[in-house]
C-alpha cells in the first residue's frame, strides 16, 4: 500500500488523515489562512512519513448534468494542487468525490461519544471529513 495523505480542503480549515493498515486516522486540522504553516506541515508529513500519494476531496455538484459547474473553492484546490505538483513532481495526486462528506461527518459527530463542548469544535469535524474521504478512497482503491 502506498503512503497516503488525505486532505479535506476547506475555505477556513484543512483536515488531514493517513491510513494505518487500511484504516484511516485523523492527523490534525490546519487553518487555511496560515498558508505558510499549511505548506510547512504538509512538507513535514511528506518527508517524515514518506508520503507518495495525496488524496484531495473533489467538490462535485449533486446532479451529474452540472458537471461543468465548479464550486468556488475548486479554484483554490486547483491552485494548491498545482503548487504541490511543482514542489513535488513525483507525488501522485488523486481526487475523490466529497459530496456529503461534511454532512456525514457532522451526523457522526452529533451521534458520537464526544461531549457537547467537543462537538462544537469545527476542527474535529474537518478531521472526521478527511477520515471519511480517505476511508472511502481506501475501500474503493484496494477492494
Amino acid at each position: 500500500m502506498s503512503k497516503i495523505l488525505c486532505i479535506d480542503f476547506g475555505t477556513k480549515r484543512i483536515g488531514l488523515s493517513i491510513p494505518i493498515r487500511s484504516i484511516a486516522f485523523g492527523l490534525e486540522t490546519l487553518e487555511t489562512v496560515d498558508y505558510n504553516h499549511l505548506i510547512a506541515t504538509i512538507d513535514k508529513y511528506i518527508k517524515n512519513k514518506y508520503i507518495d500519494t495525496i488524496v484531495i476531496g473533489h467538490p462535485l455538484p449533486l446532479q451529474s448534468e452540472n458537471d461543468k459547474y465548479l464550486y468556488p473553492i475548486e479554484k483554490d484546490i486547483l491552485k494548491f494542487i498545482n503548487f504541490l505538483k511543482k514542489k513535488y513532481p513525483k507525488l501522485i495526486i488523486k481526487r475523490i468525490d466529497e459530496r456529503f462528506s461534511s454532512k456525514i461527518a457532522n451526523y457522526f459527530l452529533i451521534n458520537s461519544f464526544f461531549n457537547k463542548k467537543k462537538r462544537k469544535k469545527k476542527k474535529i469535524l474537518d478531521q472526521i471529513s478527511a477520515i471519511l474521504l480517505l476511508q472511502d478512497f481506501i475501500n474503493n482503491s484496494y477492494s
